[in-house]
């Protein structure tokens, strides 16, 4: 590996940064802490606009900082509604002292790094104009991927529960689609309700640009099953890879006689996904439920107060919160928010009756000790004490895959879930008079999965439903299982696996779903030859596969047959929450697991075969296609995408093809938004085999926020070829 010097102007410490071949920085230092200067430091060089629009999008100020646009003023008040700016001057304070130290000296590097810089050419056109780096900074950029990633994403499903129990589905079929998380449900009252507010896909768009772990794999593979004899990890978090630059950004740390090599987020001092020479890690997004919507009874008062009411007839004045949210260039508006201790309300109430509220665990006092675990696992010196680490991290709710030096391998869930009344699992809402209904604290960590050296070898975390603990679900959601059953199915034959045998694995394309399906639809088509061409299908969904359209056509007509009636989700909410932004895993996990029932809800009074087979004969008006033309996307510059002449200009790319799907463990999955394409899939991969000290990687993306520069896409032929760039931490500078 050859490193190349870099310049360091403004740099305040002794230290030493190189890039290799890649662009990866290496930073070089005496200290831990002046190693997490130097990853500031290189941030600020980096990925300067992308730290600095990303806090203005999480403080609420985007509108205020970046432009006047509709969609950054919807986000505005979205993040401004629930307030979470409001606490972080508090949670700095909570902050244990080592944890506050470190958080320093990296805003530290990000200042000075940023001064060095000065301002970026998307600073210079929209005319913004950046404020120091300080430790609630740290937190906010933490609130992107803590609420903004990832609570959001609950929250839109439970919303989507809302929706179909507003829509007038029928009661009995929601309530076998989603069985047992619903037995606590009055759907007449939530009827009642006045709708909830929804956001522009314009506004989505801004959120879906956020750090989202729609889906993630991470495993860990004990000494006896490898052929090295070290404990081998792997990891590659999901999320939208089409945008430029890429969320993650890789540096090298070293320090003393120790290192941290992986994927850092801008504008945190968190590594993601790493190793030291003791442990390795990587997550996956859980999906817990951490956030609850309820019914209020409002009304106002006659001085104009609006209250709410608890027990019969016990009515309360909301506290009042005024925001402003600022206009670059225009006058500000002020928006008022009425909450409570159970909640925000997510609207102005118009008239007196009910309205809907949110809470989330997140805004409870001791949230902002998540940068301090993320800070102590790379200090862990073992597996154990890195999930003892990882155990109490508030937000976000992961699973964290750990493996280390000596061969011990885990896995530990963590998350801030509150105690719900019996029954209650916080899919959808209750009513918040009845003190029944409120939250009583939050779960102790025995109710978190966690496991430790299994005799089975390994360990393996793909988003599946994790298992019910004495009557209490972690993850309200319905989720499918089939990237986590294959990577355990694969690990189950493998024996000696090797670093390259687990590459390979990262991108594998099968999809279980389709295996899982076929048998329950191919009985009832009547034409043959699709019959034949699927069951001869190896089950990839590679670019030039015909079958996988095929397959996926078929599923969609199905679902429109069986479900898309005007009485169940209706023929709109089918196409949306199957092909666009709207897509719901929940729902396709509801509605695959009762497609595989003799009988159901959804097609009483009508034949299950019927159905299949009017589905099957429509496809013979589509034109064949491969996975690749159904499948593919445009990298679009994260700042200056959609501008014109933007392809010619090199802010915007060709057409990719986009290998795998939702189900297979390469997720390669693509949305039509209303304005573009938006994708979840493998935003990095990693693989650390312990006997040695050395990691291997790829990105869809590079270093550098710079269209211009080399490191902007310097690592995407190897996403796209399956090939890994080595991360060393030798050193042979030139």
């Amino acid at each position: 590996m050859t490193l190349t010097p870099l310049s360091t102007p403004n740099c305040q410490r002794t230290l030493r940064i190189a890039r290799d071949e890649a662009g990866v920085p290496h930073v070089f230092a005496e200290s831990r802490h002046d190693a997490i200067y130097g990853l500031g430091y290189m941030h600020a060089t980096d990925r300067i606009t992308q730290i600095m629009f990303a806090r203005a999008v999480s403080a609420g100020r985007a509108a205020e900082l970046i432009a006047d646009k509709e969609e950054l003023r919807e986000t505005d008040r979205f993040f401004r509604r629930m307030g979470l700016h409001r606490n972080h001057p508090r949670e700095v304070g909570l902050l244990r002292h080592h944890i506050r130290e470190q958080v320093a000296h990296y805003c530290a590097g990000v200042n000075d790094g940023a001064n060095a810089v000065g301002q970026s050419w998307p600073m210079w056109a929209t005319g913004f104009e950046s404020e120091p780096w300080d430790p609630v900074s740290v937190l906010l950029i933490g609130n992107l991927l803590s609420f903004g990633g990832l609570a959001v994403s609950q929250l839109e499903n439970e919303r989507i529960v809302v929706e179909l129990i507003q829509s007038g589905a029928s009661e009995a079929a929601l309530r076998e689609m989603f069985a047992d998380r619903l037995d606590h449900v009055d759907f007449d009252l939530i009827r009642q309700v006045a709708s909830m507010p929804r956001m522009s896909d314009e506004a989505l768009e801004v959120l879906a640009d956020l750090p989202r772990l729609a889906g993630s794999n991470a495993w860990a593979v004990a000494p006896s099953r490898t052929a090295s004899g070290g404990a081998i990890l792997c990891s590659d978090p999901h999320l939208e890879i089409n945008r430029l630059p890429a969320i993650w950004y890789e540096a090298v740390l070293r320090w003393d006689d120790d290192y941290v090599m992986g994927a850092t987020l801008p504008g945190c001092p968190l590594v993601a996904v790493g190793r030291t020479s003791k442990l390795s890690w990587g997550v996956t997004y859980m999906k817990g439920d951490t956030i609850d919507i309820f019914v209020e009874d409002c009304r106002q008062a006659p001085t104009g107060q609006w209250q709410y009411r608890r027990g019969e007839q016990e009515w309360h004045d909301f506290q009042i919160r005024q925001e402003e949210i600022g206009r670059k260039g225009g006058e500000s508006e002020t928006l008022t928010v009425l909450e409570n201790p159970q909640g925000t309300l997510e609207a102005d109430p118009a008239d007196d009756g009910y309205q809907f509220s949110l809470n989330w665990s997140g805004t409870s006092p001791g949230s902002g000790a998540a940068i301090g675990a993320w800070l102590d696992v790379i200090a862990a010196p073992d597996v154990a004490s890195a999930m003892e680490v990882a155990e109490q991290c508030p937000q976000p709710t992961l699973c964290w895959v750990f493996a280390d030096v000596e061969g011990n391998i885990g896995m530990q869930g963590n998350g801030r879930f509150p105690v719900r009344p019996s029954g209650a699992t916080g899919l959808a809402p209750l009513a918040a008079w009845d003190e029944v209904n409120h939250w009583d604290g939050f779960l102790p960590p025995e109710y978190l999965p966690s496991i430790y050296n299994p005799e089975c070898g390994f360990v393996a975390t793909a988003n599946e439903e994790q298992p019910v603990v004495d009557g209490v679900r972690v993850t309200s959601q319905t989720l499918p299982d089939y990237r986590k059953r294959r990577i355990v199915e694969q690990l189950n034959y493998a024996d000696e696996v090797t670093v390259e045998e687990m590459q390979a694995l990262q991108y594998d394309y099968v999809s279980l779903q389709a295996r899982d399906l076929l048998p329950y639809l191919l009985p009832h088509i009547a034409d043959k030859k699709v019959v034949q061409r699927l069951e001869n299908w190896n089950l990839d969904y590679t670019p030039d596969s015909y079958e996988a359209v095929l397959f996926q056509r078929l599923y969609r007509n199905t679902l429109l047959e069986i479900f898309g009636q005007a009485e169940g989700l209706g023929r709109r909410r089918v196409l949306y929450v199957a092909t666009r932004v709207g897509f719901s895993s929940m729902v396709i996990a509801a509605v695959d697991r009762i497609l595989k029932k003799e009988d159901s809800l959804w097609w009483k009074g009508r034949d299950k075969g019927e159905l299949i087979r009017a589905a099957a004969e429509k496809l013979v008006v589509e034109i064949e296609k491969p996975w690749s033309d159904v499948n593919n996307f445009h990298f679009t510059d994260r700042f200056f995408g959609g501008i014109s002449g933007g392809r010619l200009l090199g802010f915007e790319s060709r057409p990719y093809p986009m290998p795998g799907n939702f189900a297979t463990i390469f997720q390669g999955h693509v949305l039509q938004t209303a304005k573009r394409s938006s994708t979840f899939a493998p935003s990095y991969h990693f693989v650390a085999d312990m006997a040695t000290s050395e990691a291997w990687s790829n990105l869809p993306g590079g270093p550098s926020e710079s269209r211009f520069s080399a490191y902007y896409k310097s690592d995407v032929p190897r996403w796209f070829d399956g090939h890994y760039k080595r991360l060393s931490v030798e050193e042979n500078a030139s």
